[in-house]
Order: C-alpha cells, then sequence, then structure tokens
C-alpha cells in the first residue's frame, strides 16, 4: 500500500494524517478515545485496494500537536474538515467512526449533511448510554462513574463528553444515506446488553441501515473481525457508487 502524509497547520499545531487509495467516496477512519491511527492497521491497505481512504491522529494523539483543552465534538469535526481541505479531499466523505468517535460522526452528519455520503459505526457509543447505566448501577458506581464522565481530564484527549452530548442532541435529525452499524457479541453482561440495545437506535437515523454482529466479545472489531469492518465499508462505498 502506497501511502501519503497529509499535514494540516491549525493554529499553529499540526494534524497528521496518512492517505492511501485511489477512487471516490474518501473513506474517513476515526479511531476511539485516546487511539492513534494505527489503530486502523488491519483494515486500511484492503479499503485502499477499492477507495482512497484516510486515517488520522486527532490533537494530542500520535504525530499530532496539542490542541487547547477541554475539547468537544465540534472542535473534532472542525480539525478534521481542515485536514481533509488541506489535504484536496472533496466530499461526500464515507465517515468511518470507532466508540467515542461515532459522536464525532453523528455532530458531523448532523451539522454538514452534504459532506456526508454514509457513515459505519464500530462499537459506538450511544449519547443516553450514561443515563440508562445509571438505571442498573449502584450508588456507589453511578457516582464513580458520572465523576469520570463529567470531568475531562479524567479521559486520554480531555474530552468534555457532556457538553460534546449536548452538541449531538442539540443537532440531531435524521438522513438519507447508507448507515452501517457493527456490534460486538452480546454477553449476559446487563451494561453490554444495554449498549447492544442502544445501538439498535441507530438504525432509526435512516431508511438506507444495517446492523451486524461481530462474532466475538471484542469492543475492537477493526481488529478482531476486520473482514466484518472492510465488508461493511465495501457495501457503503458501492452503493454510494451506485447512486
Amino acid at each position: 500500500m502506497i501511502t501519503l502524509e497529509v499535514n494540516s497547520k491549525i493554529d499553529g499545531r499540526w494534524l497528521y494524517g496518512s492517505l492511501a487509495g485511489v477512487g471516490e467516496p474518501t473513506v474517513i477512519l476515526d479511531a476511539g478515545l485516546g487511539d492513534t491511527s494505527e489503530i486502523w492497521s488491519k483494515i486500511q491497505p484492503d479499503i485502499a485496494s477499492f477507495s482512497s481512504v484516510l486515517s488520522y491522529d486527532r490533537a494530542g494523539l500520535g504525530r499530532s500537536g496539542i490542541a487547547p483543552i477541554p475539547r468537544t465534538c465540534k472542535d473534532i469535526v472542525s480539525d478534521l474538515r481542515n485536514l481533509l481541505s488541506a489535504a484536496n479531499l472533496h466530499s461526500p466523505y464515507i465517515l468511518v467512526a470507532h466508540s467515542w468517535s461515532g459522536i464525532n460522526a453523528r455532530w458531523y452528519a448532523n451539522q454538514y449533511p452534504d459532506e456526508i455520503a454514509g457513515v459505519v459505526l464500530i462499537d459506538p457509543v450511544h449519547e443516553d448510554k450514561y443515563e440508562q447505566f445509571e438505571k442498573v448501577l449502584s450508588d456507589e458506581r453511578t457516582n464513580r462513574m458520572w465523576a469520570s464522565v463529567k470531568d475531562p481530564s479524567k479521559n486520554d484527549e480531555n474530552i468534555d463528553r457532556i457538553a460534546s452530548i449536548e452538541q449531538v442532541h442539540s443537532t440531531k435529525h435524521n438522513f438519507d444515506f447508507p448507515l452501517i452499524v457493527l456490534t460486538r457479541a452480546t454477553d449476559s453482561d446487563e451494561l453490554n446488553i444495554i449498549e447492544t440495545n442502544l445501538q439498535a437506535e441507530f438504525l432509526k437515523l435512516s431508511p438506507e441501515s444495517k446492523q451486524y454482529f461481530s462474532k466475538y466479545d471484542d469492543h475492537y472489531i477493526q481488529n478482531s473481525e476486520p473482514e466484518l469492518v472492510i465488508d461493511a465499508i465495501r457495501q457503503v462505498v458501492e452503493f454510494v457508487r451506485k447512486r
């Protein structure tokens, strides 16, 4: 796979990306909270065989410079759009987001729907998950959960999760693009069952939506079952090209 480093300078800091493949729509890989672009190493080469694909390091991770904190999904999407412009990559894009970055992807699609052709959510975080967890956790565990969620310094990127969730709530609407949700295998853990049920709610966002389950109870589906992720992305790319 031939890759090209792409960089964007934003307010004196650099944002790093790795671009591979040719053809549109461009697939954008957005890693989960605290993860770098390296997390996509098992799937980016395969995606590059049928479309252009960009992975990148968010501010403060990998080879990207540190940004002012705390951060919200609005800040993250602003950075990404600057990087895409610097790399001369044209919309509409296909967003592939893992875990917490599903919040970023949904805010992007809510705010700039004309720039998005499709979305693949990999075991994504639902914005209502903490309220649902609170219903089954003990008071002690609930207090610890909210103490962590409400304090940006308690996560690897200093993300203000509450503000980000509010941003998604304030711009929420439905779409007509293809949307695929990939969910890890459900076990007997009560919290895992809650998350699985919440992820099914994403199917209501688009009439062109599907949900597939991994064979493994592994949050990192792109590592444990990369072929499932690659196939989902290929489906969306082919759907978009036929439109």
